[in-house]
């Protein structure tokens, strides 16, 4: 597991920023743990760190197909097939069956609604994830087409940015707070044994392929644009 997360924090940096990664790195939640060894939300973290680099191309695809620069339909069935594979499966799924059915009933159910309320937003992101696949069937059929498959992809990015936010803010400290050594061992060994098939089959490595492929692409399509 740990081979695959610090490669991939590497990969996914974000452009014109230095990036130095440590074997552990320190997130604001950790900053009064004087040995931060790897922990739970350290692997949650380093699957936002993957998620938030497709958000921002799948906005810099968006922002090519509204400003008539050159984007295909393959890039954004590209983009929703790794975001799908990363916010859904490596993530989404370590906190739906895994995670938040042990967290529920911690301190007497503090955060039972707020993980409740989490939930709900990881299907409606999977909802909008559907609706954009279901958009990009008319890709060529005309602006009208294609300025729903841009709303479908700004509401669905801000959507998770806000999700995002709210996760590391909130659920994270609190998690490194309330797991005991115990519990924060046991659930990065079921993590572990979620991903072992995908692992061991080299999903990692095609789909770090894919973006990176992506990255170049749509860097010459957005030209000498630096924001979006």
């Amino acid at each position: 597991m740990k081979r695959f997360l610090v490669p991939l924090t590497v990969i996914f940096c974000v452009c014109n920023t230095a990036c130095s990664v440590p074997q552990h790195r320190i997130y604001p939640e950790h900053t009064h743990i004087k040995n931060t060894n790897l922990s739970v939300t350290d692997i949650l973290h380093n699957d936002f760190d993957i998620v938030k680099r497709m958000l921002y191309l799948l906005g810099k695809a968006t922002y090519c197909l509204e400003n008539g620069k050159p984007v295909s339909k393959g890039n954004f069935q590209d983009l929703i097939k790794i975001i799908s594979e990363f916010s859904d499966k490596h993530h989404q799924e370590k906190e739906d069956k895994v995670l938040f059915p042990a967290l529920k009933v911690k301190n007497d159910g503090e955060k039972k609604d707020f993980l409740g309320r989490l939930l709900m937003e990881h299907v409606s992101a999977r909802d909008a994830i559907r609706n954009l696949t279901s958009a990009l069937v008319n890709f060529d059929q005309g602006k009208k087409a294609r300025r729903k498959i841009a709303k479908i992809a700004h509401s669905y990015i801000k959507q998770m940015e806000k999700h995002i936010e709210m996760e590391e803010k909130i659920l994270f400290p609190w998690i490194n707070k309330v797991l005991t050594a115990d519990e924060q061992a046991m659930f990065i060994k079921k993590f572990e044994d979620m991903e072992k098939e995908d692992i061991a089959n080299g999903v990692h490595e095609k789909y770090s392929a894919m973006i990176e492929m992506l990255e170049k692409q749509l860097e010459i399509s957005m030209g000498n644009v630096q924001t979006l």
